[in-house]
């Protein structure tokens, strides 16, 4: 019985305490009294943002599917923060691409792409 205690122990202890996203909300208080210059500023921002998210984000993937591998499946990170933060910023930039375009603001079209989705296996991350 001691034994079988000791390894569900191990077994919770054992797994990852991930951290939960801090999800950005597309339609923001005030997105309305946004100038050009404003929106423009706040989607290059978040377009930047994004990029880090993901590259860590897949970068943290490979490291963790490794460690799950060949140390433990309860390190393995299944809440995707960053991915899931990065999606939330994508549609945030949608949005404020249709603000800008909304108010026929001059260059929309000159801002900078946007990166692909961050997907787990070929699914979209959410939880």
């Amino acid at each position: 019985m001691k034994i079988l205690l000791a390894l569900l122990l191990v077994i919770l202890v054992g797994c990852v305490h991930a951290r939960d996203p801090q999800l950005v909300a597309m339609k923001q208080a005030g997105d309305s009294a946004l100038t050009c210059e404003q929106i423009a500023a706040e989607y290059k921002a978040n377009t930047e943002l994004v990029q880090s998210k993901i590259a860590k984000n897949r970068a943290d993937d490979n490291r963790e599917l490794l460690l799950g591998i060949l140390v433990w499946p309860g390190l393995i990170d299944l809440k995707n923060a960053d991915g899931n933060e990065a999606n939330a910023l994508l549609d945030r930039n949608i949005f404020l691409r249709g603000v800008a375009q909304g108010k026929s603001c001059v260059g929309v079209e000159t801002w900078p792409g946007q990166p692909e989705r961050y997907t787990l296996n070929g699914y979209r991350a959410t939880l």
